[in-house]
């Protein structure tokens, strides 16, 4: 959509990593695609990137769209921004998984009829490598808004020695915790397509923390037609998911009741998520938010 629209004109070449970069006389735009932080860390995303974006802009009015947007974590990229004639606009998440477009988009109408037909064997499934570390790197030395790495990432004047990186292990701390439940548990990493069809046997299957608090998981469950649970989080989209797919608080002493709450109107989260993904996660819908805010701001 974006490379067919006369407002655009659309290369290749990456000019700021996992950033989309559109450049005008009046405005330049730029999408963060990157994946935020992990709540569980309680630390504020770094700001290289929108560094970046500074020194590119060199004063000029920017737009920011931020697709891993904390209402708490991303607070010093809004504050930087602002100051240097710029605005963050938190913006939508897309899968990054090549299996969503090849496996689950060909054959979407199939899987929402094979999805609830299959037999429930399940109360709880979790798809995941627990096995798989994911850390994340600690400041530099020289400027605390920014990770050891990002001098060589980003292009911020100066290096770091190695700081070190913080640990995550929010998706085990989950798993051990349904493990105490009285639920029913479908665990561990499987094939893409394996996954998809094991998922259909589960009454909800929970999205496993990495980096970030996003997974593509959320976008294949919505789009088949399954139920998938969030930890309660910070994070959100330019059009919230907040309404449409359920979150629940693992540090809660209620988290179990919680669950049975969600799976008792598991038919009608079902039918939220699907809404969700069909009329406010679709392309046009993204696109035209995308558009909407530039427009506003010309």
């Amino acid at each position: 959509m974006i490379s067919n629209h006369e407002m655009f004109d659309v290369t290749n070449a990456t000019i700021i990593r996992k950033t989309a970069c559109f450049f005008s006389d009046q405005l330049d735009v730029y999408i963060d695609t990157s994946d935020g932080v992990n709540d569980d860390l309680g630390i504020h995303e770094y700001c290289a990137r929108m560094l970046r974006c500074i020194q590119i802009s060199k004063g000029k009015r920017f737009l920011f769209f931020k697709a891993a947007h904390s209402n708490i974590w991303s607070k010093n990229l809004e504050s930087l921004a602002e100051s240097n004639n710029g605005k963050v606009i938190p913006f939508f998440k897309w899968s990054f998984n090549d299996d969503f477009y090849s496996y689950v988009l060909p054959n979407i109408e199939k899987l929402r009829k094979m999805s609830p037909e299959s037999s429930i064997d399940y109360d709880i499934g979790m798809f995941a490598d627990f096995r798989k570390k994911y850390s994340y790197p600690k400041p530099s030395k020289l400027d605390k808004r920014i990770s050891w790495q990002d001098h060589e990432y980003f292009q911020i004047e100066g290096t770091s020695p190695s700081t070190g990186n913080y640990e995550i292990d929010s998706r085990s701390a989950i798993l051990d915790k349904l493990k105490e439940s009285n639920y029913t548990i479908l665990a561990g990493s499987r094939g893409y397509q394996e996954y998809i069809s094991a998922s259909m046997h589960c009454s909800a299957t929970i999205n496993p923390p990495g980096i970030g608090e996003y997974t593509s998981r959320m976008m294949d469950q919505t789009a088949i037609g399954n139920l998938i649970i969030l930890r309660k989080n910070s994070y959100d989209q330019g059009h919230s998911w907040k309404e449409y797919i359920p979150e629940v608080d693992f540090n809660s002493q209620n988290w179990k009741q919680d669950i049975q709450l969600i799976l008792d109107d598991r038919n009608l989260w079902i039918e939220k998520g699907a809404y969700y993904y069909e009329k406010i996660w679709s392309p046009e819908s993204v696109f035209n938010f995308m558009i909407q805010e530039i427009i506003r701001e010309l």
